[in-house]
């Protein structure tokens, strides 16, 4: 193992400030959920049989709750989190 190349480590961090608009949706070629934090696109909110965790660059997110996108299908709710992602093999 001494003769791999050494190489640094990096690790991305979410900040106090969203960076994304809360009003945009982004389609998602990485992602395998589909998770809203902006309310104002969702109705029927309630909690889910099942809680879900997912594991994202800013750490590991619990989430209990899911609402309905009008046109479109039920998705997890995270007000916590900093985009609405869209998963482009859901959409699909």
């Amino acid at each position: 193992m001494d003769d791999l190349p050494s190489y640094k480590e990096t690790s991305y961090a979410q900040t106090g400030q969203a960076a994304i608009p809360k009003i945009w949706i982004l389609l998602d070629g990485q992602s395998t959920v589909n998770v809203f934090s902006n309310p104002k696109f969702l109705t029927n909110i309630r909690e889910a049989k099942h809680e879900l965790t997912i594991y994202c660059n800013a750490g590991k997110a619990s989430l209990t709750q899911k609402r309905d996108m009008k046109g479109y299908c039920t998705v997890w709710y995270y007000p916590d989190g900093i985009a609405n992602i869209l998963s482009l093999y859901n959409v699909h």
